[in-house]
């Protein structure tokens, strides 16, 4: 995606929806500009530390801008739920469980759907506090233990990487800290 495509898009996510389509040059077609909010969902399946194989489901509440330059013919359309000005109301929750254990979530994040000609598919960041609850065989602590912490994920075309540190807040025995990661399928 072209660097000045993403400055515009987060350039309308910060002014919200009383944006005008960007000047265009004389004699050419101007930039379509949408802007709606959205839910989104995504699904997912990983593995995972301390949790183990897990499915996942979240819900990204946010604003959604759809940009389209007919000149170029590019496309850029995103859902965002970060903390910017006129945007601030999006948020992330997600919920998962696994072999080892389960767990909540909620956060901001990004997700991106882009149609250009060097790069056509889906990116997205989540920034999140998780809390979750160990028990079967986790891996690296003990069962019946929770975890708080904060976790960061990313995903392009459909594969998601995930990393944090969690802390125990409940339970005797295990760690006292977990680093958590996940590599999985978002879909």
């Amino acid at each position: 995606m072209p660097l000045k495509h993403a400055r515009l898009v987060v350039l309308l996510l910060a002014v919200g929806p009383t944006a005008s389509p960007e000047a265009a040059p004389a004699g050419s077609a101007p930039t379509e500009i949408t802007l709606q909010r959205t839910n989104q969902f995504v699904a997912g399946l990983s593995f995972t530390s301390p949790l183990g194989a897990q499915a996942s489901l979240s819900l990204l509440h946010g604003l959604e801008a759809d940009v389209a330059e007919p000149s170029e013919q590019e496309r850029v359309r995103a859902a965002c739920g970060a903390p910017i000005p006129h945007c601030a109301h999006g948020f992330v929750a997600e919920i998962g469980a696994g072999s080892g254990g389960g767990r909540l979530s909620l956060g901001v994040g990004a997700l991106a759907r882009i149609h250009d000609d060097g790069f056509k598919g889906v990116a997205g960041a989540t920034f999140k506090m998780t809390l979750a609850r160990t028990w079967g065989a986790p891996i690296g602590t003990a069962p019946n233990l929770s975890y708080l912490g904060p976790e960061m994920s990313l995903a392009v075309m459909h594969v998601g990487l995930d990393l944090g540190v969690l802390w125990r807040v409940s339970g005797a025995g295990g760690s006292s800290a977990v680093f958590s990661w996940g590599l999985g399928l978002r879909l």
